[in-house]
């Protein structure tokens, strides 16, 4: 699956002022919320995150799903990632796949990271997710508007309008961030 979204890295208190400025403006919009964690796999010299590549198991509640998001390069205000995406029954301290890119390669988990989601569909096509992230003792808010092609006008528009691009996070996603603080707390070892 191809993944294309606007990212916002904002503080706590944009993050909620922008959190009720969309609610107030599509107070028909579909609202859901979720607690999900993402355990990150990677060789201790990130060799994945040296190829713009995350692996990660993602668990919301009881369901365990194995994610590989491969980063394509960004030509636009956007990003866009290719996703592969399967179920699996349990959490593992390690990942050897068995094809592709990276086969063969043994991955160890590096930590996780968790994420209260809020996400909102205000048009079909487009999910706003408010994403509160926790992770080595770091919280920070992110907003993220995943869209479909035939939504991207529409999503372009909102995000001129709401004058979101001053906030275009500059730092890298989820993966990205975690990486760098834990290169922080273990100085700068790997």
């Amino acid at each position: 699956m191809n993944e294309t979204e606007y990212k916002f890295l904002v503080t706590k208190n944009k993050f909620y002022s922008i959190l009720s400025g969309i609610k107030s403006r599509y107070p028909e919009a579909r609202i859901s919320e979720k607690i999900q964690i993402n355990y990150y796999y990677d060789t201790d010299d990130q060799y994945l995150m040296s190829n713009h590549t995350t692996l990660r198991i993602r668990q919301i509640e009881n369901k365990l799903t194995l994610q590989m998001k491969e980063s394509m390069p960004a030509f636009k205000d956007f990003s866009s990632s290719r996703e592969t995406c399967r179920d699996i029954k349990c959490l593992m301290p390690e990942i050897t796949l068995k094809e592709g890119r990276y086969a063969w390669i043994p991955f160890a988990l590096q930590g996780s990271l968790t994420t209260k989601r809020i996400s909102i569909s205000p048009e079909k096509g487009l999910s706003i997710d408010f994403d509160m992230n926790c992770y080595l003792g770091i919280c920070d808010f992110e907003i993220e508007m995943e869209f479909k092609t035939d939504c991207e006008k529409f999503t372009a528009d909102l995000v001129d309008d709401m004058k979101l691009m001053t906030f275009k996070n500059q730092s890298g996603g989820k993966a990205y961030r975690f990486f760098a603080a834990k290169d922080k707390l273990l100085g700068g070892r790997n």
